[in-house]
């Protein structure tokens, strides 16, 4: 996978907002930390647009929010 980081961010919040999560992406890094088990740092470079996780991560994210890994990625 090549994704695209502006679109994986875009709908890594989309994803985000269809659960109702807050708009402050401190809290959103809070909450996708937790769910994902994953480092706090990461989940706000994510949601800001500044790095792409690993292919085994966007995999975990895409089945947490019963989206294809493709789609999260940009490539569909």
């Amino acid at each position: 996978m090549t994704p695209s980081t502006k679109l994986f961010t875009e709908r890594l919040h989309h994803c985000l907002d269809e659960t109702g999560a807050p708009s402050s992406v401190r809290e959103r890094a809070a909450i996708l930390s937790k769910l994902m088990d994953i480092p706090k740092h990461l989940s706000f470079s994510m949601l800001e647009g500044n790095q792409i996780p690993a292919v085994e991560t966007i995999e975990k994210i895409a089945n947490e929010f019963e989206v294809d890994a493709k789609w999260l990625c940009g490539e569909e």
